[in-house]
Order: structure tokens, then C-alpha cells, then sequence
């Protein structure tokens, strides 16, 4: 080694030293970086690092040379050795700073860590935070069909062994039947009305050989607003009565069609119906559709209207709820909120939904917005039901302390919900063991559903030896989650066993019928009408509106359930109004006349 590699090493060596007797303040030059941006240079700095772990090598393979080339040089010369010893202190000083910067990478990249997973849980909480679906790590390792957990519970996992085994279902194939698709199926493109173009085979050439003749097809939308005048005579007869009638000519129209109280035919409120209560349509995008088609309508006049058409739907409303809740029937409710303009404020107000799967009608109530027992009491009034299914609220509680006659259930999708939250959200372990107990529930549903099965013999599987074992099995879990002696948990998963263990009866008396439905889905389907509604044209004007609402929406959802063609059943209901009908029996959308909808 040459003087002037050891003045540079003794230069450095100084550095060090006058570094560590007066440090520099510390900055923070990333503190305008965000949590995404500091992780992305940690991710550079751990490259660089790695490159530089070659060079530390190298260095310290370098120095070890250099200090045996010392330790020769210095063995005849003590002024050599104390220069030896010199150095040596200044390579461990080297030393030293290399093992402390060691530690600082390993720090980094702890910290790089944990902000990528705080950011993994920011992303989650932003975008998937409210999904009732296991995520792919969380199920562990397998097929995606065999590890797929749906919402509905189609999928039946591993339970986990408590020293017997049990015979696990095989997952459900098909997607679950909703009961108005029954009949439905998928055909080629079709139109309504259908017009031929021929061919002028005149104008062919002389010459020209027919080889082939077929029809190419093109699909064309008509929408236009046709105005109709009936010539209206007002005439006096013999005795003196005056009387005014339309008296058509040969080819004409019968009768006038017109909805009484409005300007509107029938098939013409019944678009503006099934515009605004099934796509949704505010009344300000129905005012320019209109105006496109040349005609001035105000909002005002188009509320009027379907307020006119709903006064119609009253008897059948009446009929419908007689019939879904007639006695011995099974019927699935809830309820969901919406916003009504009372004395110039908007307040909240409530809808109810009641389900009867059975006899596939769906039944909106409003009454007064009131979401109190009193409500429910009014709804139910003395009908003889036997059984409503419906969530946890409170109010329901009525049917178990004054209607003992009525068997109340409770939804098992609310309590596996609770404990989906609190396995991915809280990251409980024994919320997951909780949803395979209730994934195996929901796979020998499904099983009983791909089998065909009747009532009763659903209920003789629901009460096997397997069966009972497996809801065993789960209440003894449930009593260890709830024992004095078991640690603290986070607040989801208290949610979760105090709702399991509250509504206990309530959720497993599905076991009590065939007939009865493990889950209340069915009736929180029927509440997505509303919600697309509320969403749209976010508040009602008025109670009377509200009822007008709920009205409608009763007539449709009884379509949906049955497969029916909405618009159809509007435009035939409302022509038989014009035509003077008031049999309410027989204008039904099961009664009416309608084919289930085959597209």
C-alpha cells in the first residue's frame, strides 16, 4: 500500500469521526410523499442495496489484504506498528458503520412492509370493503370451483374435525333458479311486428341465372306520439235527455282509449309507468323524450297521470296482499328507507316488502312511513299466517310476544354476513370456522333444491342425524365464544356471536318445515326495485306519491315473480280499465291473460 492510499483511508477515518462527535440535524426530505410513493422508493433503495452488497464485499476482501500487507511491513518497526495499530482501530471503526447500516436496510425494509400492507388495507377498505365474499387467500389453497363461497351459500367446505368425521355434500353446479325465471329461456333475435321486402325479378338481367334466394335482416326502432281524435256527437232525444256518445265508422276503434281522469291511452301510460317504476326514467328525462317526439307535456301532468292510473290499481293491490297472506301462507318481509317531502322538508320515511314465495306475489306497503310496530300490526291486521321470515330489527319481536300462532324466522345470511366482516375486516379465525358450519348449512340447501325434493321430505333431511350433529357442533362453538373465560375479541366478531346467539331459535326454526327458506334473499331482492328508485329519482313528493310507488311496484315484482312481461300486463290491465272492468280476480297478472315471457 502507497502513502497516498493510507492518507486517504486515515482523511476518511477523521470524516467519520468529526460526523459523529457534531451530527448534521435530521430532515425528513419524504415528507411530502404518500404512503404509495415512499414504498416505491424503498423498492429503489433495496436494488441499490443489493448491487452494493457485492462492492461491501469486495471492500472488506480489499481491507483484510490490506491489513496483512500492514501487519508485514510493520513487524521490524515500531513506529510501524503503531501505525498498524492505528489503522486497525480505523477498520473497525469501518466495521462498525457497515454492521449499523446493515441494520438501517433491515429497518427499511420493515417499514417498506408495513406501508404496502397499510396500503393493502387502505385498497380494501376503499374498494371491497363491504363484499360478503371470501377472498382467494382467505379460502387457503384449491380449485376455484371447489373453494368457491358464494353469498347464497352454495359451496360446502371442509368442517373442521372435532374428532368424528362428516360427510361433506358436493358443491351445486348451477347457478340457483330464481323462481321468475321458471319457464324463461333464450331464443334468437326476434322482433314484434315483422315486414318483407321482395324482390323485383323483372329487373334482372336477361341473361342472369338464378342461383339461390334468401332474406337478409335488418332491426328498425319505431317511437313516435300519435294523436287520436274521436268525434264526440252530443245529441237530445224525444224525451227530452241529452246524452253524448262516439259512434264509430266502419274500421275504426269501438271505444274511446282513454285512461278516465287523463289525456293518456292506455298503451301510453303504460310505457310512462314502465319507464319510471322499472328503468328508472326521473320525470325530467321522461319531459325530454317526450319533447324529441314533438310533444309539450308537463311534469306536473305526467305525475297526475300515473297518480289517475294507480287510483285503478287499488282493488287489485287489496286482492294481492289477501291472497299472499291468507291463512297458513309463508311469508318473507323487510323493509327498506326513502325520502318524502312533508311541509316543505324531506324526511325519512319507510317501505315495506312482503314476500310470498309460494304463490309468487310480492306485496309494497307504506303506511304512513312508519317503520314501527304499529306499522307491522296494521300490515299483518288478524291474518292468520304461519310463519314470517324477516331480519333482526326489533319490531319483528311482536310476532314473539303477541302472535304465538305465527312462527318468526330469522335470516342465517345477516349472522354469516357479520361474521364474513369480522374474518376479512378483523381477521377473526374463529369467525371462519363459524362460516364453514354455515357453508355446509347452505350446500345441503342446495342439494335439496337440485334434488327436487318435497316439504316433507326436506324436512326429515333437515332433522337427520348429520344434520342435528352439525348444528351441535356449532352451538358448542358458539358457548365457548361466549364463556366467561374466553380472551377478548374485536368488536365485528362481538357483533357476530351476540346476534348468532340472540336470534338462535329464530334463525334454525327453518328446520321446523320444509316450506320454510333458510335465508330472507328472497325479500331482499324485491327491495332492489326500490333502491334503483331512490337512487334516481331520490325523493317522493308527497305520502300520496309514496303509495302510488308502492302500488306499482306491487303489479311489477308479481310480474317478475311469475315470469310476466311488466309493460305487457300494464298495457292489458289498463285497456281493460278503459274497457270499464272492475273484476279485480281476473286481472291479475296470473289471471289476466299473459304467456310467461319466453325471452
Amino acid at each position: 500500500m502507497d502513502d497516498r492510499e493510507f492518507e486517504k483511508i486515515l482523511a476518511s477515518a477523521e470524516f467519520l469521526r468529526r460526523c459523529e462527535q457534531s451530527a448534521p440535524s435530521w430532515t425528513d426530505n419524504y415528507s411530502d410523499m404518500n404512503s404509495m410513493e415512499k414504498s416505491m422508493l424503498l423498492d429503489e433503495v433495496f436494488a441499490l442495496l443489493k448491487t452494493e452488497k457485492s462492492e461491501k464485499e469486495q471492500f472488506m476482501a480489499k481491507l483484510e489484504r490490506m491489513t496483512e500487507q500492514l501487519l508485514a511491513l510493520t513487524e521490524s518497526s515500531q513506529a510501524q506498528a503503531k501505525a498498524n495499530e492505528k489503522l486497525s482501530k480505523v477498520i473497525d471503526e469501518l466495521k462498525d458503520m457497515l454492521s449499523e447500516r446493515d441494520a438501517l436496510i433491515e429497518k427499511l425494509r420493515k417499514e417498506n412492509a408495513s406501508l404496502k400492507e397499510q396500503k393493502k388495507v387502505s385498497d380494501k377498505n376503499r374498494f371491497a370493503g363491504k363484499t360478503q365474499k371470501l377472498s382467494s387467500k382467505s379460502r387457503g389453497s384449491g380449485s376455484r370451483e371447489s373453494d368457491k363461497e358464494d353469498y347464497d351459500g352454495t359451496s360446502t367446505p371442509d368442517l373442521p374435525s372435532d374428532g368424528t368425521e362428516t360427510d361433506v355434500p358436493s358443491s351445486a353446479a348451477g347457478k340457483q333458479e330464481r323462481p321468475y325465471r321458471q319457464g324463461m329461456s333464450y331464443k334468437r333475435m326476434k322482433a314484434d311486428k315483422s315486414v318483407r321486402h321482395d324482390f323485383d325479378f323483372s329487373r334482372l338481367p336477361k341473361d342472369a341465372v338464378i342461383i339461390k334466394t334468401f332474406y337478409k335482416y335488418s332491426y328498425e326502432q319505431v317511437s313516435y306520439i300519435q294523436e287520436h281524435r274521436y268525434q264526440v256527437v252530443r245529441y237530445k232525444l224525444a224525451d227530452g235527455k241529452i246524452r253524448e256518445s262516439y259512434l264509430s265508422k266502419d274500421g275504426g276503434p269501438d271505444y274511446i282509449d282513454v285512461v278516465p281522469g287523463t289525456h293518456a291511452s292506455a298503451d301510453f301510460l303504460a310505457h310512462l309507468a314502465f319507464n319510471h317504476f322499472v328503468l328508472n326514467v326521473p320525470y325530467y328525462r321522461e319531459m325530454y323524450r317526450l319533447s324529441d317526439h314533438g310533444m309539450s307535456l308537463s311534469r306536473m301532468t305526467l305525475i297526475n297521470w300515473l297518480e289517475k292510473g294507480a287510483r285503478f290499481t287499488k282493488g287489485l293491490v287489496e286482492t294481492l296482499k289477501n291472497m299472499a297472506m291468507e291463512k297458513d301462507s309463508i311469508v318473507n318481509c323487510d323493509e327498506t328507507w326513502c325520502k318524502v317531502k312533508v311541509r316543505d322538508t324531506y324526511r325519512k320515511r319507510y317501505l315495506w316488502c312482503l314476500v310470498n314465495r309460494e304463490e309468487r306475489i310480492v306485496i309494497y306497503c307504506y303506511e304512513d312511513g312508519s317503520r314501527s310496530r304499529e306499522a307491522l300490526k296494521c300490515i299483518i291486521g288478524d291474518r292468520q299466517i304461519k310463519a314470517l321470515q324477516s331480519d333482526g330489527y326489533n319490531v319483528y319481536m311482536y310476532l314473539d310476544d303477541r302472535l304465538y300462532n305465527t312462527e318468526h324466522l330469522c335470516c342465517l345470511a345477516h349472522a354469516r354476513a357479520k361474521f364474513v366482516y369480522a374474518y376479512e375486516q378483523g381477521g377473526d379465525l374463529n369467525a371462519k370456522r363459524m362460516l364453514e358450519y354455515i357453508g355446509w348449512l347452505y350446500g345441503e340447501e342446495e342439494c335439496y333444491r337440485l334434488s327436487g325434493l318435497s316439504a316433507e321430505e326436506i324436512t326429515q333431511r333437515r332433522n337427520s342425524l348429520r344434520t342435528k350433529e352439525i348444528i351441535g357442533r356449532m352451538r358448542s362453538f358458539l358457548n365457548v365464544l361466549t364463556s366467561e373465560e374466553h380472551p377478548p375479541r374485536g368488536d365485528l366478531m362481538e357483533k357476530a356471536v351476540n346476534y348468532l346467539k340472540n336470534f338462535w331459535n329464530q334463525i334454525f326454526a327453518y328446520l321446523k318445515d320444509g316450506r320454510y327458506s333458510i335465508d330472507n334473499s328472497i325479500a331482499e331482492r324485491f327491495i332492489r326495485p326500490l333502491a334503483g328508485e331512490r337512487k334516481n329519482s331520490l325523493f317522493f313528493g308527497s305520502n300520496r306519491m309514496a303509495n302510488v310507488s308502492a302500488a306499482y311496484h306491487t303489479l311489477i315484482s308479481t310480474c317478475r315473480a311469475n315470469g310476466i312481461s311488466a309493460l305487457a300486463y300494464l298495457k292489458k290491465l289498463f285497456c281493460e280499465v278503459v274497457k270499464g272492468r272492475s273484476d279485480y280476480e281476473n286481472l291479475l297478472p296470473m289471471t289476466i291473460g299473459i304467456c310467461t315471457n319466453k325471452l
